[in-house]
């Protein structure tokens, strides 16, 4: 109950004229920083520091964590469009977002995303108030034993639940692996894998190579067919955006379950991207219409 009076007292500083336009201005930079490939919300915000220096204290948090939030959602703005992920946690994005907009759906698409993170971050701030002593008892309470079997748990779920073969699931998965493992150890110091190349020393960016998996890939494919690139109509159409937040309760079950599975990788060191993957293979699982998914559905069904 201490939270909750807490929580209530933070609404009467938060809602007011200047923080809700620092908020409106906050989102719209995050959205931007989204958009451009690379670069990343942590990144965003990070530039963004130095400005709220001068600023009161609560003023600097409300502007940062709205830039924060609206850089995750601008990160699906490209996924959807371009097929070429923002953010990494947006590659899961991709399979369904950019066959929906090619099929004739963008706004369909974007408003199911935007709604589905809205619905997500207010469950996860929800959880995070009313648990965050528990909360902060589990975290302390994680050994290595407990990142082994999330991260376990997070791979695992790669191979069982993905759409490709498992053997090329496990493949990738080594992939990633050796890629991850060059740089510096964290724990002993030692480097691995440089090849004496000083560059390497630092390792590679996550965020470096899922753009190159997929943004180069899908720049190489629109020279060989189209000779420009692919980006899809991005007129948005309100009517549509409407019927699609309308349309969001029909899947209630699966807006539930992932939005438990990214509390939880959110609270554990799974992180965003895990939980992304994690939650599209088991709702892709569990749906009757599995076959669809990574087709867009086609004109008769929608992203699950």
């Amino acid at each position: 109950m201490d939270n909750l009076g807490e929580l209530l007292h933070g609404f009467t500083i938060a809602l007011t004229m200047p923080h809700l336009l620092l908020m409106a201005v906050g989102v719209l930079l995050g959205i931007l920083v989204g958009v451009l490939p690379g670069l990343g919300a942590p990144n965003g915000v990070s530039l963004l520091l130095p400005l709220t220096f001068g600023m009161q204290p609560v003023s600097a948090i409300i502007l940062l964590s709205s830039m924060y939030w609206g850089a995750l959602f601008g990160g699906s703005v490209t996924s959807i469009l371009f097929n070429i992920p923002g953010e990494p946690s947006s590659v899961a994005t991709t399979f369904d977002g950019y066959p929906m907009a090619r099929d004739g759906r963008p706004t369909t698409a974007l408003a199911t995303a935007f709604g589905s993170a809205a619905f997500g971050a207010l469950i996860g701030v929800i959880l995070i108030t009313f648990l965050a002593s528990w909360v902060a008892q589990v975290a302390l309470a994680f050994g290595p034993p407990e990142y082994f079997a999330v991260y376990f748990l997070a791979f695992a779920s790669f191979v069982g639940m993905g759409g490709a073969a498992p053997i090329k699931t496990v493949v990738a998965l080594a992939i990633g692996f050796a890629i991850a493992a060059i740089g510096i150890d964290t724990v002993s110091g030692s480097v691995r894998l440089t090849m004496g190349i000083d560059e390497l020393v630092k390792g590679v960016n996550f965020v470096v190579a899922v753009m190159g998996l997929f943004g180069i890939g899908e720049l190489l494919v629109a020279v060989e067919e189209e000779l420009h690139a692919r980006a899809v109509s991005s007129r948005i159409d309100w009517g549509e955006v409407f019927r699609a937040v309308v349309r969001l309760p029909r899947h209630g079950v699966a807006l539930l379950r992932s939005a438990a599975i990214g509390c939880w990788m959110g609270i554990t060191p799974g992180g965003p991207t895990a939980a992304s993957f994690m939650s599209y293979g088991i709702a892709r699982r569990f749906s009757r219409r599995g076959r669809y998914f990574g087709t867009g559905g086609g004109r008769r069904h929608h992203l699950a």
